[in-house]
Parts: C-alpha cells; structure tokens; sequence
C-alpha cells in the first residue's frame, strides 16, 4: 500500500486494474462529530446533480454507483463502482466538515483507498497541517483521459457553506438557529447552479413541534438521536455521567423501555429497531450516548429521556442537550434550557407517527424518576429498581 502526501497524484490503472473501489474516512478530534461526504461533480469540478452529493441523509446515488454506511468508531465506508457512473459524473471528491470549532483541533483524518480487500493508498493528515478550516476536501478520484487518484487537503474557513460554493452550489437560506447541514433536493433546470438545501432546526419552547414527512422516504431511514453534555470532573471529583434512553410503543403493540440501566440496549435489525449505542459512564466518548431508530415508520410514539446516574446532583450543571438527525435531512437540536435544581430525570422530547408523518416535540419535564414520568405520559409499565 502506498503512503499519499497531500498534492501527490496517481493513474488508478497503476495501482489496480479494477473499477470497484472502497474509500475508507474517520476524524478524530476534540468534536462531537465530524460530518464526511461524497460528492460526484462534472469533468470541471461542478456539483450538477445534488443526487450525487452522498452524505448521512442521502447514502446512495440514484443507480447505485456511489454508496455510503457508516463503520467502527465514527467511520464512513464509500462504495464507489466507476463503471456505473453516469458520463455527467467525471470527479469525486471525498470532504469532511465540523461545526463546532476546526480542522487545527484535530487529531488526524485518515483515508485508506481499497480494490476489494486489498488497500492500495493511505492518506493522512495532522491538526498540523491546517488553520481554521472548517472544511476540507481530502481525496479525489476522477478522469483525465484515464481515471486518476489524488490526494487532495485543501480548507475552506467558511465551512461547508464555503464548500459547496467552491463546487459550484449554492447554499439556500435558512430560518435555522444553527449552522446549516445539507438536505436533499430536486434536481435544478439545467440553466441554474443546484440549490443545496442546508437547514437546521432548533426547538426553544415546551411544546414546540416539528414535522417530517416519510412518505419520500419510505420510513426505511433511521433516526440517529445524539445526547451530549459538559462533563465537568476533575481533581477528587468524578465527571457527569448521563444516561439515555426511551419508552416506546410500536404500532402493533409492543412497548418497552431502551436503557442502559438493566442492559437493555434493544436492537436495530430486530423490535423494536431502537439501538442505544453505548453507556458513556467515563465521560470520555466526545459523541455521548446515542440512541438510533431504524424503523420510524413502526412506531406509534417514542419518548426520550435522560436521567443523571452520577457525578453531579442536578441538570443545572451540564449543560444537557441532543440532536436528532432525521430522515429528509433536517437536524433538529432540542436544548435543556430550564433545568431544574432539584430533580435528575428529564422527559426531554417525544417522537410520534401521525399518519405517515414524524413529529417531535419538545417536553423537556423533570421527574423524580422512571416511574413519575411514566404516570405523566401514561405508558403503563411495572417498574422495579435497577443497577448498571
């Protein structure tokens, strides 16, 4: 496997005869979450066709040729079949972005180029070798006469906002409280650049909503649910330890509770399709606890919630909030604005199917634990005490 520097450049037919590749891609730094994409852009280096911007919310191009899903510890694996591209897609450019501070904060961001199981280039680059990029563009695989490889590190200090403006997008306006993320969108006439729906929502008030349609989508696209907080700690004091979880209730019938307390980590391939990824007890996982709805079009209600297991006494200290990426792109980031000094566990926001259609809504109502909010919201379980 060969070793790339940033600018250095290779015919692929050097490294392998085959069409059908695999691009492997993780950040590791200080962020909650670094966001990694695709994007299939002409013979100019123009996006087109934002069908082939592949990202979290859009993992596959209209015929298949490009593909992504996610991997071990924040990876995301890009299937790539050259042969299949459409003649209108001559270059793809491999990108990462972050909102919450740069790419000079970084650990490092690696690529590794395969042919099947076999690597055949490596890239990597260090928080030394940027500013305060909060975009990169990283790798490059595209045709001149032949098709080529390159190894690509290039920043932009806008973002992504900057990025999908140098490859000849243009980023729409948003109401949004937050940064933009992207969202898929029709196709524009071809006299017009493609408009790259970029859009986040916050959720400020108790019992404010937001509905998602899945009618597009056709419910398969999960929802990733994200809970972070300020751990805090230090000399003698231990860090924050938050728990997530969630009651629910299916369509057919079946409830339950998802949590790490009792080991009842659900499951994504099976009922109910809620998987709570891990138990984040040291405080040292920057992506806190994450819980993934696979199935949203099963469900008949969901009910997040949070409950601090130790490490401080209130919620007043953590400064507890999640996110929801959802099926047509959105983010939806519902805030613990108006904590209270005296309780440690939070009914934080609701997931209801209403005829096809998600809404969220934010609760955020403090209990004094499983079984008040349970009685609030009328589940019906039989709780007893548990231990992690």
């Amino acid at each position: 496997m060969q070793s790339f520097q940033s600018g250095q450049k290779s015919p692929l037919s050097a490294l392998t005869p085959v069409q059908t590749l695999r691009v492997n891609a993780r950040v590791t730094g200080p962020a909650a979450e670094y966001d990694l994409m695709l994007f299939g852009l002409d013979d100019s280096g123009k996006l087109q066709d934002d069908r082939y911007m592949i990202f979290f919310n859009q993992p596959r191009s209209p015929e298949g040729a490009l593909q992504m899903q996610a991997g071990l510890r924040g990876e995301k694996v890009f299937s790539i079949d050259l042969a299949r591209l459409p003649q209108s897609v001559r270059r793809l450019t491999l990108a990462a972005t972050v909102d919450d501070g740069s790419f000079a904060q970084i650990d490092h961001a690696e690529v590794t180029l395969s042919a099947g199981d076999t690597p055949l280039v490596s890239y990597r680059v260090t928080g030394r070798d940027f500013q305060q990029e909060r975009a990169v563009m990283l790798f490059d695989v595209y045709f001149k006469d032949v098709w080529r490889v390159a190894a690509v590190g290039q920043g932009f200090g806008g973002g992504l906002a900057a990025l999908v403006t140098h490859l000849g997008g243009t980023v729409a306006d948003s109401p949004a409280t937050r940064p933009p993320a992207p969202r898929p969108a029709p196709p524009p006439p071809p006299s017009a650049p493609p408009s790259v729906s970029l859009q986040k929502i916050t959720l400020d008030k108790q019992g404010q909503s937001a509905r998602i349609s899945l009618s597009k989508s056709g419910g398969a696209d999960p929802i990733r649910v994200n809970l972070n907080w300020d751990r805090g700690g230090g000399f003698m004091r231990a860090s924050a330890d938050l728990d997530l979880g969630c009651m629910y209730m299916l369509k057919d019938g079946d409830a339950g509770v998802i949590q790490a307390l009792g080991g009842n980590f659900g499951s994504e391939r099976f009922a109910p399709y809620i998987l709570l990824d891990k138990d984040d007890r040291t405080g040292s996982a920057n992506d806190g606890e994450n819980l993934v709805i696979t199935r949203p079009d099963l469900i008949q209600a969901v009910l997040i919630f949070a409950f601090i297991y130790e490490g401080t006494s209130d919620f007043t200290r953590v400064n507890g909030r999640i996110v929801m990426k959802d099926p047509r792109g959105n983010e939806i980031t519902v805030q613990l604005s108006n904590p209270d000094g005296r309780r440690k566990f939070c009914a934080i926001a609701t997931i209801e199917n209403e005829g096809g259609d998600i809404r969220v809504t934010k609760e955020e109502r403090y209990f004094m634990g499983h079984k008040d909010c349970d009685e609030h919201f009328g589940f019906g379980f039989n709780w007893t005490a548990g231990s992690k």
